[in-house]
């Protein structure tokens, strides 16, 4: 998780607290607390920004790239490069790492999604905790079955403005109007920053 430069800073930063400490006579204590600190603020600090602030997508994916040694990273980077093989390795290590049935639900319905085929993983949508992305899941399954009327009651209510325009251009596409879809396309990567962003971005890419 810690790139070479990371390291680098973190020991330019250890040794300068040091030479500071020792100058102002502070105490071990005090010293350690701040490296401490600090290191978790330079490890942690761009982890965050990059998986839910950032809105360079191009960033983002860099990051990301930097680290599929991760299981989770690995598995969504492969999504958004439809590395189907890679995916599906990261997806067997995602489920032996996390035994929650709501989170292992989450990655087994996304990688679904991403092969159009939800249909085959009903049950697991319905493991989904959250009812915000359960609700959203279940309006794409809806598209893909053909259902479009409801599809689109479906997307009226979900709560969050980018999986509206998401499933909004989804049905459009399968109405075949894709420069309306593609409208609904840039909203919904407006309404997103992170880690989403750049899935989103990948995605609408690809289906231009």
């Amino acid at each position: 998780m810690i790139s070479k430069k990371q390291y680098i800073f973190i020991i330019i930063l250890a040794i300068s607290l040091g030479v500071l400490t020792a100058i102002w006579q502070i105490s071990f204590w005090v010293t350690a607390l701040m490296i401490s600190l600090s290191v978790t603020l330079i490890v942690y600090a761009p982890f965050v920004w990059y998986m839910y602030f950032s809105k360079d997508a191009g960033k983002i994916g860099y990051y990301i790239e930097q680290r599929t040694k991760q299981p989770i990273l690995q598995f969504y980077s492969s999504l958004a490069n439809s590395d189907e093989e890679q995916a599906s390795e990261a997806l067997h290590l995602l489920k032996k790492k996390y035994k929650s049935p709501n989170m292992t639900a989450i990655f087994t319905v996304a990688y679904a999604a991403h092969q159009n085929r939800l249909s085959a993983v009903k049950e697991d949508i319905l493991m989904i905790k959250d009812p915000s992305v359960r609700n959203y899941y279940e309006a794409l399954l809806k598209i893909e079955e053909g259902d479009w009327s409801e599809a689109e009651e479906m997307s009226s209510t979900l709560t969050k403005p980018w999986m509206r325009e998401s499933v909004k251009a989804s049905l459009l596409h399968e109405k075949g109007m894709p420069g309306q879809a593609h409208a609904h396309e840039e909203r919904a990567i407006e309404l997103t920053n992170g880690m989403q962003r750049y899935l989103l971005v990948k995605k609408y890419n690809t289906l231009s």
